[in-house]
């Protein structure tokens, strides 16, 4: 199994007077917030491009606008393995079967945060990232509703406005 959270791979980058294998504090403080001493992530059962999009699609459509999705993911148990602890926690996505794949990295302090984000850097680094397009989001939301999966009055207004428009096209 693998966890997956969306990121902004650009922040990853180091940019002077940064050097490689260091990780950009922008990074971590964008992409790696945390509430309450946790950080959310969702389950996929592979790695595979369809779990992925599974992943990108609970992520998407909890947004207040529709908007390209990065994500990137990380072994289940070589987190676990590096001392994290994960709890299973219902997400906060209008995709009702999908809420019960997501997991909370609980009790971290700065060093175990440092520790996740040397994982997030480690799977960028070793191509662990799916990139979707506006388009493609757009249309992954389409399939959703069309499907019934999703609820469009659940959707956040602008998302459910341009949604319903693309998909009345």
């Amino acid at each position: 199994m693998f966890l997956s959270r969306s990121v902004t791979r650009s922040k990853w980058d180091p940019r002077p007077p940064l050097t490689v294998g260091q990780i950009p504090a922008d990074a971590v403080t964008a992409d790696l917030r945390t509430k309450d001493n946790t950080l959310s992530f969702w389950r996929c059962r592979t790695d595979e491009s369809s779990d992925l999009r599974q992943a990108a699609l609970a992520i998407a459509a909890a947004r207040e606008r529709v908007e390209r999705v990065e994500i990137v993911w990380l072994s289940d148990e070589e987190m676990e393995s590096d001392g994290q602890r994960l709890e299973d926690t219902d997400g906060h996505t209008p995709v009702l079967d999908l809420r019960g794949t997501h997991v909370d990295v609980v009790g971290l302090d700065h060093v175990r945060l440092g520790r996740v984000a040397e994982s997030v850097a480690s799977a960028l680094g070793n191509g662990q990232s799916l990139r979707l397009s506006r388009s493609e989001v757009l249309q992954l939301l389409i399939g959703a509703v069309r499907d019934g999966r999703v609820d469009a009055g659940r959707l956040q207004k602008r998302v459910r406005v341009e949604v319903s428009g693309a998909a009345g096209s």
